[in-house]
C-alpha cells in the first residue's frame, strides 16, 4: 500500500507547478505544434503510398518530428492539468484524444470556448 501513497503524493506535488496563465500558453502551444506534427506525418505516409519525390525521407522526417510533438504535448497536459483545474476524466481524454490526427487542436479550441465563457 506504500505505492497509493507514493502515488498520491507525486500526483499532489503537480499542483501549480505553472500559473494558469502559464499552463494555459503551453497547452495552446503544444496543441498547435502536436497539430503540426499530424501534419507532417500525414504528408509523409501520403509520399510514402503515393510514390511522390523524396518518399524515401518524407515519412521517417514526418514521423520523427511528430513524436517529439506528440511527446511535448502528453508532458505538457500530464504537468499542467492541476494547474488547469481539470479534472482526472478531462485530463486524461486530453491524453487520449491527441491519438486522433487534429484532435488536440479541436480539443484545445473546445477548452478555449469554455475557458472564455466562464471568464464572461
Amino acid at each position: 500500500m506504500a505505492y497509493k501513497t507514493t502515488i498520491k503524493r507525486l500526483y499532489n506535488e503537480l499542483e501549480n507547478i505553472f500559473t494558469e496563465s502559464e499552463a494555459w500558453n503551453l497547452f495552446k502551444i503544444a496543441a498547435i505544434l502536436e497539430t503540426i506534427g499530424w501534419t507532417l506525418l500525414l504528408i509523409g505516409i501520403a509520399a510514402s503510398v503515393f510514390s511522390l519525390p523524396g518518399k524515401s525521407f518524407l515519412l521517417p522526417i514526418g514521423g520523427s518530428i511528430h513524436g517529439i510533438l506528440y511527446i511535448f504535448y502528453v508532458f505538457i497536459v500530464l504537468f499542467g492539468h492541476r494547474s488547469l483545474s481539470w479534472s482526472i476524466p478531462r485530463f486524461l481524454f486530453a491524453e487520449a484524444i491527441s491519438v486522433v490526427p487534429y484532435g488536440a487542436l479541436v480539443f484545445e479550441q473546445v477548452m478555449q470556448r469554455e475557458r472564455k465563457n466562464k471568464k464572461l
